[in-house]
């Protein structure tokens, strides 16, 4: 039987260690609730390939929001290739989470006090509009558009409606956000 030098005891004592150490990190980690980092909404990134900057800010805190919870998403976008940075980028993204689908459109134009925004988010709920409005709007002011169509003011947020359109199985929810002055 060979014996092992002062190097190979070395090796045979590190070895074990080395791995008790990387398995007891990763151990560590799991028990601590390390999650992954979430990639970021696809109109974050889109825009900031393309090279849209000083309205970016405002694009990714309103997508983070809208796209929350969404297991499926793609987008469409139009901008100014020209001037990217300096005139308005839309974009409209399809959402999906199990059999839900909403679609997301955002207008961001770029003033000098900021960005103008226009956002809407359309979803469908399979129930009356009159019990989407009880449950989901109670105390909003409401207006009708026309017949069949409700339109619902948020106190608390200027320039936010919802608009419930009554449909053969369901509501049509239209959430409407505009801002003249986003900074």
């Amino acid at each position: 039987m060979r014996q092992l030098g002062p190097w190979g005891r070395r090796a045979l004592l590190a070895g074990p260690l080395v791995v008790a150490g990387f398995l007891f990190g990763h151990l560590s980690a799991a028990g601590q609730g390390v999650r992954p980092v979430k990639p970021e909404p696809l109109v974050v990134s889109a825009a900031r390939t393309l090279g849209v900057k000083r309205c970016l800010p405002m694009i990714s805190g309103i997508a983070q929001r809208a796209t929350s919870g969404a297991t499926m998403q793609d987008i469409i976008v139009d901008w100014d290739r020209e001037a990217p940075d300096a005139a308005p980028f839309f974009s409209l993204t399809g959402l999906g989470n199990g059999s839900q689908r909403a679609a997301l459109t955002i207008a961001a134009i770029p003033t000098p006090a900021g960005c103008a925004v226009l956002v809407e988010r359309a979803s469908f709920a399979n129930q009356a509009c009159t019990a989407v409005a009880a449950s989901e709007l109670p105390g909003f002011p409401s207006a009708r558009l026309i017949e069949g169509i409700m339109v619902y003011q948020n106190p608390a947020q200027p320039g936010e409606t919802y608009t419930l359109i009554n449909n053969t199985g369901g509501c049509l929810i239209l959430r409407r956000q505009a801002s003249l002055k986003w900074q």
